[in-house]
């Protein structure tokens, strides 16, 4: 008797653990299978209204020697950020990264994006409801998928 009770606790304990993580899966696929860059903003934001902000610091390479581990990082002074994109304009699917954040997190964010070729990347910034951006030009020497120099790729 002591046993079936463990085993009915055990399975309601893991479901009840489990069930969050399903919640968190959950994920925008319109706006991560756009093709273009403001088509992806659209679906992520509802919108695609963007205004320069330099409050928003982009850190990443000028020149990345290979494209499929190019490092990024975000941070920004911006008031009350809930939402950020990370976007590489150049790529089959622009938008590489979609993060929410709750009320008291830290808007920073760090990772790595891989790179077809060389392009524009950019960071928006979801801020009192306004979209905020920055961006900056990558040059990869070689390309992220084929291995190869993307200038021999292109020919």
């Amino acid at each position: 008797m002591k046993r079936r009770v463990l085993i009915s606790r055990l399975a309601t304990t893991a479901a009840l653990l489990l069930a969050p993580l399903r919640a968190l899966a959950t994920w925008n696929r319109s706006a991560f299978e756009s093709a273009l860059p403001d088509e992806a903003l659209r679906a992520a934001f509802g919108r695609s209204d963007t205004q320069p902000a330099v409050e928003i610091e982009l850190k990443l390479p000028t020149n990345a020697y290979h494209g499929d581990l190019v490092p990024v990082m975000v941070s920004t002074r911006l008031p009350q950020v809930t939402r950020m994109a990370l976007l590489v304009h150049d790529n089959p699917r622009p938008l590489a990264a979609l993060v929410v954040f709750g009320p008291r997190a830290l808007p920073e964010l760090a990772t790595r994006l891989r790179l077809t070729g060389s392009s524009l990347v950019s960071v928006v910034v979801e801020s009192n409801g306004s979209l905020y951006r920055n961006s900056q030009p990558v040059r990869v020497i070689l390309d992220g998928c084929r291995g190869e120099p993307f200038e021999a790729a292109r020919s």
